[in-house]
């Protein structure tokens, strides 16, 4: 979303997109064919007398070589890619937003691209699967700036959608030139880092695959991911009381409104698991503490059993366990004969432990 916001695209879809339409690179090319009852193109008489004499051809039709346009080139292939591509993107972006209305440069582009989609010559073009060097190489050989242009847009969508380590680290440098990444404190970061890991988790090792829907990790949100299975729809929440979204209660804000002088809003542990299933509910708490100090875990544990005791009326009796997890950096390991507890702690380097956590406790 970024990319497409902050990148050319904008510009390239209101003004480059529609002057290389009325332009579109062509050949021609030959094909033989029944004309008639007019001549045109060479008439093949040979082919036309045998099928004749054949009874498959009437009178008044006639083989002949005609000569057509041809827009079947690489560099027309590279330019229905992109525009396929901006449309798919911008489509999915749109679907998974929580927002009602998408960004106006989304619009403005979505709108150019499905244009030229329906362009009477670069419709006749089949969508490519995937982009090509021969298409790149034929692009950036051209003498329009436009397919140029269009040419660098393609590598930079490709490689976003890639999925190897060179691709992650050209996105997260290209947040960081636009300004939407800024450094954070440690503690901040592995935080973020935790939310993440437990995102991805959940839709890789728990089969959940991607998220149908994304939120912004904002004040005000609700979700910042929903993923939907056979068995119900599962959000994930953070830095965020699960109450409001959930219609329970807490004891916690019980105790401060039976006395006078006291004040307090609803405890946020840092990440809340949601899944309502057609069987029930499951609710899981992951704390993040950035600390190897054992005493400092130790006192953590002790602020996940507040919100086991203060969040009670969300675990039934016969709801698995673990139902928190307290994940640190590092050092932790369970030991292999004990089974999982109300809490569990985890280190974040550990993902396969982390995983089996959450299956426990949600599957």
């Amino acid at each position: 979303m970024v990319d497409l916001v902050s990148g050319p695209y904008e510009a390239f879809s209101e003004g480059h997109l529609l002057r290389l339409l009325d332009v579109l690179a062509n050949e021609m090319e030959s094909r033989d064919e029944v004309v008639g009852p007019g001549l045109r193109g060479n008439p093949r008489w040979d082919r036309t007398v045998v099928s004749r004499m054949a009874g498959v051809l009437p009178v008044g039709r006639y083989y002949s070589r005609t000569a057509h346009r041809s827009f079947t080139l690489p560099e027309n292939q590279l330019l229905r890619w992109l525009v396929d591509e901006l449309i798919a993107s911008i489509r999915n972006l749109t679907r998974r937003s929580a927002s009602a209305s998408p960004h106006k440069t989304l619009v403005a582009i979505l709108q150019r691209c499905e244009e030229a989609a329906a362009h009477h010559w670069l419709s006749q073009l089949p969508v490519p699967p995937y982009l090509n060097p021969e298409m790149v190489a034929a692009a950036k050989r051209s003498r329009r700036p436009e397919y140029r242009m269009a040419a660098d847009l393609a590598e930079s969508r490709a490689r976003l959608r890639s999925s190897s380590d060179d691709a992650r680290w050209y996105a997260t440098l290209m947040l960081l030139a636009v300004g939407w990444l800024e450094p954070v404190s440690d503690d901040d970061l592995f935080e973020l880092y935790s939310l993440t890991l437990v995102v991805d988790v959940l839709a890789q090792e728990l089969g959940f695959g991607e998220p149908e829907e994304y939120g912004l990790v904002t004040s005000g949100r609700g979700h910042i991911a929903a993923f939907r299975s056979d068995q119900g729809r599962l959000r994930v929440l953070f830095d965020q009381s699960p109450i409001g979204l959930t219609g329970s209660h807490d004891r916690y804000r019980g105790i401060v409104a039976a006395h006078e002088g006291a004040t307090g809003s609803a405890r946020r542990p840092d990440i809340s698991i949601v899944y309502d299933r057609s069987d029930g509910r499951r609710f899981l708490i992951v704390e993040v503490k950035r600390t190897a100090n054992e005493r400092y875990v130790s006192d953590s544990i002790y602020k996940v059993f507040g919100y086991l005791y203060d969040f009670s009326a969300m675990w039934p009796d016969d709801h698995p366990s673990p139902r928190s997890i307290l994940l640190v950096p590092e050092g932790i390991k369970r030991m292999a004969d004990q089974p999982y507890r109300e809490t569990t702690v985890i280190s974040g380097d550990d993902r396969q432990e982390l995983a089996a956590a959450l299956r426990s406790a949600i599957l």
